[in-house]
């Protein structure tokens, strides 16, 4: 009868039943019983030493198994510390920055679909294909977003790298690139962007002429997020550029202050540069042309010329011979041929004070003189359309 599938171990005969039925102890009787308890109850059972595995799946009612060791091949129980860890799909690249390697214990002998693998690069990939192999398996080129390939550095150096097996394409997908690729066009501190924004977005400021500093510095942005533009400004500009402020508002220097570093953790504020109406030009010494320093700033819209700005006008000359009928000093001295009526001769007092001429005789005038404006300012500005500006923390 054995076990009655509830852990119920039943015997065959009973030696007390036999006795009170008048029944004498038999030798079949007891082969039977014993041999039903060796095949059936014993036969049965699991044995400390690994003898005698189960034949269906076993129930722990609740229970749980204690004490019990690390796996160390696929088949085994894994301890909850061991997958706590998470040590069973990790471990350090040994491979190239072309040839990702990884030995994990236990030891991966096939790759299944999304099988999971961790390690840590020992190198930045330095081409667009690189290829990842666990437990000498067949290399597999490494992927990203769904087959595109690696940029060069989407794995850099002691990285955590996370890859999935994908066995449809026979390729590793990595799970989290590091971007550096994507993001070497990306705005770093110091830059600038035109934009028709009203506030800036997150990590910039407006360059609205006014002041940055630490949390504490009273400027008119106060963060510790502004340290990195501080210290730029501080280190790339001059107190006429970006002039330096205490944290009350009076000025300082960059002299006085020594370092970036000093006036930082003294909440001094720092002046943006100017931009508000201005118009942008590049820094330095062009070829003929003036030195311009960093955050400069020249011009005026307007402009009232001095007298060494005017160019000099003047002119002069000599009236021809055969001038028409004119007058000097109101007689009319010649008309009609440059005769006077009667033919008389008269003489008058030249526009050139002093030389005279007859009436009837043909003659000439010297002329001189200057032109003058009205006194105004001109106008500088060309033709321009306008936008606001952002500064990179």
């Amino acid at each position: 009868m054995s076990w009655n599938g509830s852990g119920t171990f039943n015997r065959l005969y009973s030696w007390i039943a036999d006795r009170a039925a008048g029944l004498d102890i038999s030798s079949v009787r007891m082969d039977a019983d014993t041999n039903d308890i060796t095949a059936q109850g014993f036969g049965n059972c699991l044995t400390r030493d690994g003898q005698g595995g189960p034949t269906t799946n076993l129930s722990m009612a609740t229970f749980k198994h204690t004490n019990v060791g690390n796996g160390s091949a696929r088949t085994d129980y894994a301890a909850l510390g061991q997958v706590q860890d998470g040590l069973l799909d990790w471990t350090i690249d040994s491979g190239s920055a072309t040839a990702y390697v990884a030995t994990y214990t236990p030891a991966l002998t096939l790759l299944n679909d999304g099988q999971l693998c961790s390690f840590r690069a020992a190198n930045s990939n330095t081409t667009t294909t690189p290829t990842f192999a666990p437990n000498g398996l067949t290399p597999r080129t490494i992927t990203k977003v769904g087959g595109v390939a690696l940029g060069i550095g989407d794995i850099q150096a002691s990285q955590e790298v996370d890859l999935r097996y994908n066995s449809g394409s026979t390729r590793w997908e990595l799970q989290n690139p590091s971007n550096v690729a994507a993001l070497q066009g990306a705005a770093t501190t110091g830059d600038v962007k035109p934009t028709y924004k009203t506030s800036a977005d997150t990590g910039w400021l407006m360059m609205s002429d006014g002041t940055m500093g630490s949390a504490t510095s009273g400027a008119d942005s106060s963060t510790v997020n502004n340290q990195a533009l501080f210290t730029s400004l501080f280190n790339n500009t001059s107190d006429t550029a970006c002039p330096l402020l205490t944290s009350t508002g009076a000025a300082t220097t960059r002299a006085a202050q020594g370092t970036a570093a000093a006036a930082w953790a003294a909440n001094c504020r720092m002046t943006l540069p100017k931009m508000l109406g201005r118009a942008l030009c590049s820094a330095g010494a062009g070829g003929g042309l003036t030195s311009r320093a960093l955050g400069g700033i020249v011009g005026e819209e307007n402009h009232l010329l001095t007298t060494s700005e005017i160019p000099a006008v003047a002119f002069s000359g000599t009236t021809g011979n055969d001038s028409p009928d004119h007058t000097h000093g109101g007689v009319l001295v010649s008309t009609n041929g440059y005769n006077s009526p009667g033919g008389a001769t008269a003489v008058v007092q030249s526009a050139n004070g002093g030389s005279t001429a007859g009436a009837s005789t043909r003659h000439q005038h010297p002329f001189s003189g200057n032109i003058s404006g009205g006194g105004g300012t001109h106008n500088n500005m060309q033709p321009s359309t306008f936008v606001n500006f952002m500064i990179k923390q």
